[in-house]
């Protein structure tokens, strides 16, 4: 029933819309059966009426996870559908999509839909990482105007991201749009577990039902899980790799004050590890299902030891006596994150940096490794010390704050270092343009930068950089050193990097 697959009434149907008059002389079993007759023909997505007949289907009551099923089963990817994936994945004929601004009435044929989907896909393929939560923003919305333009998108990307050119990031962009919904209180786990092969498990399925609804474990369904993971035939790895239930395992293990009952302990690290670090070959002709687990007993131990240290209460001098096993346990992905997120909670405690007495704290130092190890936390850890930079600490004395932000401001400089360049300029220009940060800061910013950077230099880097280093204000002093003038430096080897840039 509809009731069960929403928490809320989407948007477009606010308003109760008229049945058809062919439909009032049938019961909802009737109408049900022959959508379900359309949807089981083949390649029944691609046919301009699938909305119609989604719509029709909803109205009499349908099961959404068994539309999906039919459609993915039945989709045998004909010329029209290769075309359409083509062309959002080379990103080709622009045309005047991103001119139609309603989604409701986009929303009423299939082609004008599949037209204005194309042109936000495209833009986040190519955008850069920090353009796109905004873009991500703007097509969630739209996607979740409705049942049936969420069902329809999803399955589209679903599609699309099996291609092996541009495929990674369409899943991604999946998962963003599924995000997006739970946040807009809209549950959609039946599509989502569809869309992972639920079907394939039923009682997989049944156990991430309810965590997944309510947004929280429970030992029972953990447990239900772990005995179908951990036998000889375990379920598609998929099912347990949703961002969701990932981020809950996360929580459960290293937010501080979590509470875990030791007696299952085992099992959450268990699927955790599994869902991180299996490989699987799927089912193709003869060739059965191949679970590759070199690494799980790895990824395992390497979880519990982390956790063990971040739930076990220890001072600064106790953390630094770990730090070893802290170094070489994160080089696994899945504990770097776990590492993240309790360093998140734990410096982010209003009085963290009131009692500590390091220069620059080890939980802060601990982040600097998982930046040299791992650029895809890069943003992640860029945003924590925006956020340390900018929160106010009126506990500690001003120079005791400036020394603080000098000690981020290093943070941010590492992770300039390793190759988030763009994102951490665009942050320190706006800093500047702004004006509510103290110019000495800039200054020691500018200087750090000066002194690591060599040429040649992109186009994008000087229109960052450059307004900062031409600021009489920020590099006045540094420009008296006569011996070791880094602006001077800067200036001409940016001419240099200029002319190289474009001659070749």
């Amino acid at each position: 029933m509809e009731e069960d697959f929403v928490a809320r009434t989407w948007e477009d149907h606010t308003e109760t819309e008229p049945m058809e008059e062919e439909d009032e002389d049938l019961n909802p079993i009737e109408i049900q059966q022959q959508c379900l007759g359309q949807f089981s023909s083949t390649d029944y997505i691609m046919e301009p009426g699938i909305f119609s007949t989604l719509k029709r289907y909803f109205q009499a009551g349908g099961n959404p996870e068994q539309v999906i099923d039919m459609l993915s089963e039945n989709y045998q990817a004909v010329a029209q559908m290769a075309n359409l994936m083509a062309e959002w994945l080379i990103l080709a004929d622009a045309g005047f999509q991103g001119e139609i601004t309603s989604v409701s009435t986009a929303a009423q044929q299939i082609e004008v839909f599949s037209c204005i989907l194309k042109t936000p896909a495209a833009q986040y393929l190519q955008s850069s990482d920090d353009q796109r939560p905004k873009i991500v923003q703007d097509f969630a919305k739209m996607v979740c105007h409705g049942q049936h333009t969420y069902i329809y998108a999803q399955v589209m990307l679903q599609i699309l991201s099996q291609e092996q050119k541009g495929g990674n990031n369409i899943k991604r962009l999946q998962q963003e749009i599924t995000k997006y919904a739970i946040q807009s209180q809209l549950n959609v786990t039946p599509i989502t577990l569809a869309l992972c092969g639920a079907n394939s498990c039923a009682r997989a399925a049944q156990a991430l039902v309810p965590m997944l609804t309510k947004n929280a474990l429970n030992p029972a369904d953990i447990t239900v899980l772990f005995k179908l993971y951990s036998s000889q035939d375990p379920p598609v790895v998929d099912l347990i790799r949703i961002p969701q239930l990932l981020e809950l395992l996360i929580d459960a293990l290293f937010k501080p004050g979590s509470k875990v009952n030791p007696e299952h302990k085992g099992k959450y690290i268990y699927l955790l590890a599994y869902s991180a670090s299996i490989y699987e070959v799927p089912k193709k002709g003869n060739r059965q299902r191949q679970v590759n687990r070199d690494d799980l007993k790895a990824t395992q131990q390497a979880i519990e030891k982390v956790h063990n240290i971040c739930q076990g209460g220890k001072s600064a001098m106790e953390l630094i006596a770990e730090i070893n096993t802290l170094y070489s346990c994160i080089r696994f992905p899945v504990v770097s994150v776990g590492l993240v997120r309790w360093v998140e909670c734990v410096v982010q405690e209003p009085s963290f940096f009131k009692l500590c007495t390091e220069t620059t704290p080890t939980h802060l130092a601990l982040l600097d490794e998982v930046v040299s190890i791992h650029p895809l936390l890069h943003n992640r850890i860029l945003n924590l010390l925006i956020q340390l930079f900018e929160s106010e600490q009126s506990d500690l004395e001003i120079l005791v704050q400036l020394e603080l932000r000098k000690m981020l401001l290093d943070r941010m400089v590492n992770l300039f270092s390793r190759g988030c360049v763009i994102p951490v300029m665009k942050y320190i220009k706006t800093c500047c343009e702004k004006d509510d940060t103290d110019i000495s800061l800039i200054r020691y910013f500018v200087r750090e930068v000066l002194e690591i950077i060599a040429p040649p230099y992109t186009p994008e880097f000087i229109q960052l950089f450059l307004p900062l280093v031409e600021n009489e204000e920020i590099t006045g002093q540094l420009r008296m050193n006569t011996d070791n003038d880094l602006v001077a430096d800067f200036i001409g080897q940016i001419l240099i990097s200029l002319y190289c840039y474009y001659s070749y």
